[in-house]
């Protein structure tokens, strides 16, 4: 039998990296899945994609920051598979501008997706999640949720904010057998951090500095994460309530 039979995921950011790779190992793994994404024409070639690793596969055009969306993503799942089992609130951005060059917009983009779309998925999550008797959340934090960096004042926050909404959440929504818990990468080999490296200044220097940042001396792929989220969403985490499972290559252990 496998590990995520016959339930109904959702995954936000579901078009490509740590997203996209979960949705693949969720379908492995017997899950249908719903993926989410803002990226209209990327999430068109990503679900084409997954479906041939499974047919049960729905998609969104939505961005998490809007309450209204995070509702059509969960009526979505519920509409296509009757059910909502998972939600791995997997959409973010990144931002690496110190407080001197930080912008009102760039803190409220940041801030409204890494941490107020968390909030939307879940809200809307969580009264069908009461109504099935439970359920398992799945928030993205980050190693940069528990140490900070230089000059990334407003990814701190909100992957830090992340964390604390999680363990509150816990408390409160695991008296209805939903679990909630966060997990948290190191850096990951993302389009998003492709993106990154080639608007850097040097992108060679930028890309060898990635690979020198945790003490395994690489960085993530997509799938290594994926296996975290996998096991958060299924019964093997059945005792994990509010905790973050952090992937960092050691990162926060120095």
């Amino acid at each position: 039998m496998k590990r995520l039979d016959g339930k109904s995921a959702v995954i936000t950011g579901g078009a490509s990296g740590i997203g996209k790779a979960t949705a693949r190992l969720f379908l492995e793994e017997g899950a249908r899945v719903t993926i989410a994404d803002i990226d209209e024409k990327l999430l068109a070639n990503s679900s084409a994609e997954l479906r041939k690793v499974g047919q049960e596969v729905e998609t969104v055009k939505a961005d998490v920051r809007s309450v209204a969306d995070a509702a059509r993503i969960v009526s979505a799942a519920i509409a296509r598979f009757g059910r909502l089992d998972i939600v791995f609130c997997n959409a973010g951005i990144t931002s690496m501008s110190p407080i001197e060059s930080l912008d009102e917009a760039e803190w409220d983009r940041v801030i409204d997706t890494n941490l107020k779309g968390q909030f939307t998925m879940v809200k809307a999550a969580v009264p069908q999640m009461k109504s099935q008797g439970g359920g398992v959340i799945i928030t993205m934090g980050s190693e940069m949720g528990i140490v900070a960096v230089p000059e990334s004042p407003a990814y701190n926050a909100s992957k830090g904010g992340v964390i604390m909404f999680t363990k509150s959440i816990a408390l409160d929504l695991i008296t209805h057998n939903i679990r909630v818990n966060a997990l948290c990468p190191g850096v990951t080999q993302t389009p998003l951090l492709e993106r990154e490296v080639l608007t850097s200044p040097d992108p060679e220097r930028t890309r060898r500095e990635q690979a020198q940042w945790a003490p395994i001396k690489r960085i993530a792929d997509p799938a290594e994460i994926a296996r975290g989220a996998l096991f958060l969403a299924s019964d093997e985490s059945s005792f994990a309530v509010g905790s973050s499972l952090v992937l960092d290559g050691g990162y926060t252990a120095k």
